[in-house]
């Protein structure tokens, strides 16, 4: 297939042309699914983004752009993350995935100042410091 052509081949289209010839549509369907459907769920963020990133192969709409792929990334995070990885409007994939990473290390550490608390309530977490107050009225 490939020898008969006589033109120059790059390596994006080598690897397209040999994924066309030897793999089957229907398992590249399948990782497309997957990927369309993957959450962070019980994983860890770091797990999560490696995660991702194997899919990412599958998705090269998705891989190609920028913006796409950091919000396809920030949607799968837990509800918790999510909110507090926005808050920080990560511009890149990679921002957001440090970004995401750092706040998950700083919520499982009980040394780190910053604690996550329940959506509903307007106290702050234990480690806060007791002589916080929380704004009343706002």
């Amino acid at each position: 297939m490939l020898r008969d052509s006589g033109t120059v081949l790059t390596w994006d289209g080598f690897c397209e042309a040999f994924r066309q010839e030897y793999t089957l549509e229907s398992y590249f369907a399948s990782r497309e699914r997957e990927f369309d459907n993957l959450k962070q769920g019980d994983m860890r963020v770091a797990e999560y983004a490696r995660r991702f990133s194997a899919l990412l192969v599958y998705m090269p709409v998705v891989a190609n752009q920028e913006r796409m792929k950091r919000n396809k990334f920030l949607k799968g995070l837990r509800p918790d993350l999510y909110r507090m990885v926005l808050s920080g409007s990560p511009a890149t994939f990679m921002e957001a995935v440090n970004n995401a990473v750092d706040i998950e290390e700083s919520l499982m550490d009980p040394k780190a100042p910053v604690h996550q608390t329940t959506a509903c309530s307007s106290q702050p977490a234990q480690a806060v410091s007791q002589s916080y107050q929380s704004p009343q009225g706002s």
